[in-house]
């Protein structure tokens, strides 16, 4: 049959890329993406009859079950586990026992200091130990970064293995905000003291209030962390908790931590004044502390949702490519003008419809046009929870993750004006920004730089998961430049989020402009096509912060 090709001409010739084109066939096939269907998927996955698809609960699994006929309907292979459509994950909620936690604090002249609970510490449960017990010496490291690559090596020099670290936040404004974000989860400090052979992190937040202390502390009792474990009740994924090698880890306050430095002879106010500096302020102390907690869980089932469609080429159909989507949303809450179904329309029904319309595409494709790579379909359970069904994927992948080459993410592309312009959050940290500037080409829509640079929207969705895995990622979002400025997009996104985000008016009656999720669709499918079709697999930045050395 012959063919006439679009060529991409977006790359020099030394870029992989420009080998590729195109066929006018695969595009005319995009062209079939049914707004009905989106506009269909949407008003079933945000139907009241669902209650918000909170997992654990009724309506979450109806979502379920919805996406795996759609699935079964296009023909897609099951890719989960044990032959079937779903990924089991157990999500953890811990809590801290109070009346049993005790913590007592020994300075460098004997004397035994007492440590209230909610008064000088915070102490998050532990996701994966009933009781812990520990006693260790103290080591203050600084602002807590193992991090070459910003110039911040707190641990250099130090020994800190089977201790535990104190350090003080501060995490250097001149960062962008998707890398100060990253630093300031107390997981990802947890990871860095766990590297170095670290049993326990305390933090201090110097600039934060005695009240705002005991209100952070007392929250935590009562509201507890969430994670998602295994079977065998192993952490997989939590922002909060990290497990395994830490067995304590939370907050420390301003007067705790002044009592303690001045024990060292040490003063807490120079301290904190020689690392606003950017001074190397980290050194060993002769305090230890030891203690005793306990935790109590309540654990729920969910799942994730994964489909797949085999690659046509005998070595590239080895490794995949994922469209993600988060199907979960917030359940049944708050009353707000008299509903209190959070049925998340945009939020994420939205993208899931997409995700499933982006499916349908690559099932229908024309034999002769089959990905050469092999795609993965995947629907993460709660991500509101914290990213914790993609984090459970990250870690325990139904495919061997060392064959993943990346991640295409969707998450509520606000559907609320025609599509001009996108913004591939994130895809500046590697190849894929090329990427998708072809693909954007090709569909004629513009690429700009995140348009809310200050949101650092790129680690808060479920592609931060794979980014941390070492799988390059991205999460296109709508662009802001128009055609029509009267227009004012980030105006109309900026009142509908404060009007409707994350409530019970996020409903299909508000404000979908369905032919551009048609136009979203095929910008996503085109970007994960142009990976299946190219033989190299993208790469990182040389030197990026998010590069993951292997």
């Amino acid at each position: 049959m012959k063919k006439t090709f679009l060529t991409i001409l977006s790359f020099l010739s030394l870029s992989a890329f420009a080998q590729n084109s195109i066929s006018e066939q695969v595009l005319k096939h995009l062209d079939n993406i049914d707004t009905n269907r989106i506009k269909a998927h949407v008003a079933y996955l945000s139907d009241d009859k669902l209650k918000g698809r909170l997992p654990g609960k009724e309506g979450y699994q109806m979502a379920v079950d919805y996406a795996i006929n759609q699935y079964k309907e296009m023909g897609l292979k099951p890719a989960g586990e044990k032959g079937t459509y779903t990924q089991r994950v157990m999500l953890r909620k811990a809590k801290l026992v109070k009346e049993t936690a005790k913590f007592t604090l020994t300075l460098p002249n004997g004397e035994k200091k007492e440590l209230s609970l909610g008064n000088d510490l915070s102490i998050y449960p532990h996701p994966e130990l009933k009781s812990v017990d520990f006693k260790a010496s103290l080591v203050f490291v600084g602002s807590g970064f193992d991090a070459p690559q910003i110039n911040i090596e707190d641990y250099k020099g130090l020994d800190v293995k089977g201790k535990i670290v104190v350090v003080l936040r501060r995490i250097p404004e001149n960062l962008p905000a998707n890398v100060k974000l990253h630093l300031g989860y107390p997981a990802t400090l947890q990871a860095f003291a766990a590297q170095n052979g670290a049993i326990g992190v305390l933090v201090c937040n110097y600039t934060n209030s005695v009240v705002q202390f005991k209100a952070a502390a007392n929250s935590m009792v009562s509201n507890g962390i969430s994670a998602s474990v295994t079977a065998k009740g192993k952490r997989a994924s939590s922002a909060t908790v990290l497990g395994g090698k830490i067995k304590v880890a939370g907050g420390i306050s301003v007067a705790a931590l002044q009592d303690l430095m001045r024990a060292e002879n040490n003063m807490l106010d120079s301290t904190w004044q020689q690392l606003e500096k950017g001074k190397y302020v980290s050194k060993t102390l002769k305090s230890t502390i030891s203690g005793h907690y306990e935790s109590s869980y309540q654990d729920i089932e969910s799942y994730n949702v994964v489909a797949k469609l085999e690659g046509t080429n005998k070595k590239l159909k080895k490794e995949y490519v994922i469209h993600s989507a988060h199907l979960d949303h917030l359940g049944v809450g708050r009353p707000i003008n008299g509903d209190s179904i959070y049925n998340g329309a945009h939020d994420n029904a939205s993208g899931v419809a997409c995700a499933l319309e982006i499916a349908r595409s690559y099932a229908t494709l024309p034999a002769v046009e089959k990905p050469k790579r092999s795609l993965l379909f995947l629907l993460v359970t709660a991500e509101e929870m914290g990213l914790l069904g993609s984090g459970y994927f990250a870690a325990y992948p139904t495919v061997k993750k060392s064959r993943i080459v990346a991640d295409i993410n969707t998450d509520m592309p606000t559907l609320l004006a025609p599509l001009e312009s996108v913004a591939p959050l994130g895809a500046e940290h590697s190849s894929l920004q090329k990427v998708v500037e072809t693909a954007a080409s090709i569909v004629k829509l513009e690429v700009e730089p995140d348009p809310d640079p200050s949101e650092g929207r790129f680690v808060r969705s479920d592609q931060y998961n794979f980014v941390k895995a070492g799988i390059p990622a991205l999460h296109i979002k709508y662009g802001y430049r128009f055609s029509n400025p009267s227009l004012n997009l980030a105006e109309k996104v900026k009142k509908w989020r404060e009007a409707h985000y994350h409530k019970p008016s996020d409903e299909i009656t508000n404000g979908f402009v369905w032919a551009a999720g048609k136009t979203y669709a095929r910008v996503n499918f085109l970007v994960s096509y142009l990976i299946a079709q190219t033989p190299e697999k993208p790469t990182w930045n040389k030197g990026d912060f998010f590069e993951v050395k292997k």
